[in-house]
Parts: C-alpha cells; structure tokens; sequence
C-alpha cells in the first residue's frame, strides 16, 4: 500500500503507532494496513536474516578454509623441501604465502566486522570493499567476495521496493480504537454505531456528518 493511498492514516499516526477510528472506511483503511504492514515487515525480516546468516557463516567458513590452505602448503612445501633438498625456495614461498594469506585475512575480518557488522554498512560498494581482502586467501574468499556482492545488490533492490510502501522502514501495526463510536470494540464498528454518538456529541453537526 503506497502513502498516497491512504486517505485518513498519515506519517504522523504510523509514528504514534495509533489510530482512533470514527467510520468504516476509516476502520477499513487502518485494516488494510496492517495487512500490509505486517506482510512487509516479514518480508524485511526475512531479507535481513538470510543476510545475517551469510555474514556470520562466511567469516567461520573462510577461517576453515585458510586453515586448511596453510596445512596442505606447509605438508607440500616439507615434502618439496626434504625430496628435492631445497634449502631456501621451500621456506621463502610458504613464509611469502603465509604472510599474503595473514594479511589478507586479518584485512578482511578487520574491515567486515567494523563496517558490516558493527556499522550496519551494507551496500553493494561497501560489501565488495570490505571482502576483496578475502581475494588474497584462497578460491572461498574469491567466492564469498562475488556472493556479498550479489547478494547486496538484491537487498538494495527490495528494499528500495520496500521503501514506497506506506510505513518504511518499521511497518508498525496501528493500534485500532474506537472512542469516538458506540462499539465496544472494532468488530462492533458500524456505520450506525458511528452515527447515533455523532448525533449525542454533535447534534448540530450532524447533517454535516451523513452528507
């Protein structure tokens, strides 16, 4: 539902998180609403979820992955070294790979946790940024560099989508009253409960009022 849908419900009254309804189409109105609002908040907390998930499981994943990069060279470069009697080359290439591997690394959890994490950061710039450092570890950080990207450019597309309904970014649920009518509830508002307190309260605004 887009603000310029909504006739009796304004910015201020989604601020406030409440409404008092005094017609039906006013009861409507707020009904619809919070049908969409509450469609849209769930489907912005779904987004930010799976993007939460992606964030936290990547830096666990490319630890594992380094890890197992530095044993698999240091175990060939032993070999390399023992077998061929290199007595420089072995260990110069593996201190050389393991100081690109560290710096990248400590580069990319750096950056990621301070700007995605901590600063909430998370445009399609920003998120390829802070992950190309992870491009100097192994083939996971290529391609967990790739995935951010990609999946930053889908949020900012659907929340960009979201941004034109009525209620970004909370989607509050309005709280419905009914003061100004005879029911006792939002289920009991009718249009002649509305009109009988209008005649009491009002009584010389009430042609004004059924016209």
């Amino acid at each position: 539902m887009k603000p310029s849908e909504l006739k009796y419900i304004t910015q201020e009254i989604i601020d406030k998180g409440g409404i008092n309804v005094t017609s039906p189409e006013m009861l409507d109105e707020a009904r619809r609403y919070n049908m969409d609002a509450v469609k849209n908040a769930a489907a912005r907390h779904r987004l930010n979820t799976l993007m939460g998930l992606l964030i936290f499981l990547q830096i666990p994943a490319l630890l594992l992955s380094v890890c197992l990069k530095l044993t698999s060279m240091t175990i060939g470069d032993f070999f390399n070294y023992s077998f061929s009697r290199r007595e420089v080359i072995g260990p110069i290439t593996t201190y050389a790979r393991l100081g690109a591997f560290i710096i990248g690394l400590l580069a990319y959890l750096g950056l990621f946790i301070y700007y995605i994490i901590w600063k909430g950061q998370r445009g399609s710039k920003m998120m390829f940024l802070c992950s190309f450092p992870a491009m100097a570890t192994t083939l996971l950080g290529v391609g967990i560099a790739i995935i951010n990207v990609i999946v930053a450019i889908i949020n900012e597309k659907y929340d960009e989508k979201l941004s034109q309904e009525a209620g970004y970014p909370g989607f509050v649920r309005l709280n419905v009253t009914t003061i100004e009518s005879d029911a006792s509830s939002v289920h009991d508002l009718t249009y002649d409960s509305i009109k009988e307190r209008a005649k009491r309260l009002r009584p010389r605004d009430d042609d004004q009022f059924l016209s």
